[in-house]
């Protein structure tokens, strides 16, 4: 498993992601959410939403409560400004405990609103547009 898993890293980091997908299928076993997750990480990296959302879907089979997995899909579709899949994401109702955790979140936020926070507006920025 770690052997793919490191063919996928290395063909994501080239950027090569259909060629990292094609590993994954040709595994001569049923690929881990270590795997997946090094693909849908190199989506981000190479701002490829339709192959992040194919992914996403294997992860969240696979491990469904890992929020981890929600967020970067979610901060993959920020990057590209799609903000009504960004939603539908965090907005998310399938949880076991949806209700109570929306129910804290609000809280919290009415807490912090009090404190005086201010929410900071999301300003994406690609790792490619970065000037080293």
């Amino acid at each position: 498993m770690e052997h793919y898993a490191c063919m996928v890293g290395l063909f994501g980091c080239a950027g090569r992601l259909n060629e990292a997908f094609e590993t994954i299928k040709s595994m001569p076993f049923s690929p881990d959410a270590g795997v997946w997750g090094t693909l849908l990480g190199a989506c981000r990296f190479h701002g490829n939403v339709e192959l992040a959302e194919e992914v996403s879907k294997h992860l969240f089979e696979l491990d469904p409560q890992d929020s981890g997995y929600y967020i970067l899909l979610s901060n993959i579709h920020a990057d590209a400004a799609d903000w009504r899949s960004v939603l539908q994401i965090c907005t998310d109702g399938s949880h076991p405990d949806s209700a109570e955790i929306y129910s804290l979140l609000k809280n919290l936020l009415q807490e912090l609103r009090r404190e005086g926070y201010l929410p900071q507006l999301y300003l994406p920025v690609h790792p490619q547009t970065l000037e080293i």
